[in-house]
């Protein structure tokens, strides 16, 4: 009888932490949010992120140096600042494309 009982009160507690996962019925604030952020994080570290980065940034580059007028070299680093505000410098291999973000991000 009391195999019994604890057979079911194993099942009882599976049962208890299936629905809570499955409903995410504690998780939602809490946990939802740092699960959001650390898969935000892995992207931003991924291969793809930072090629597209890079190649965003070599256009910018390409852009300034063609820019005719200083407001729109100053317009260019605007939008530079604003798109590689929470990005990794050391990520930039290219050292003229990384000292160029550096001068702008120092503006």
């Amino acid at each position: 009888m009391k195999a019994w009982h604890g057979i079911v009160g194993v099942l009882c507690l599976f049962l208890l932490i299936f629905l809570v996962n499955e409903f995410e019925i504690f998780g939602v604030k809490f946990w939802g949010v740092r699960k959001e952020n650390a898969r935000r994080e892995v992207f931003e570290q991924t291969q793809s992120y930072v090629e597209s980065k890079r190649i965003d940034l070599s256009r910018f580059h390409h852009e300034w140096i063609q820019a005719k007028t200083l407001e729109d070299k100053i317009s260019i680093e605007a939008v530079i600042r604003q798109q590689f505000a929470n990005f990794d410098e050391d990520q930039i291999k290219n050292p003229d494309l990384k000292s160029f973000l550096h001068e702008v991000m120092l503006k």
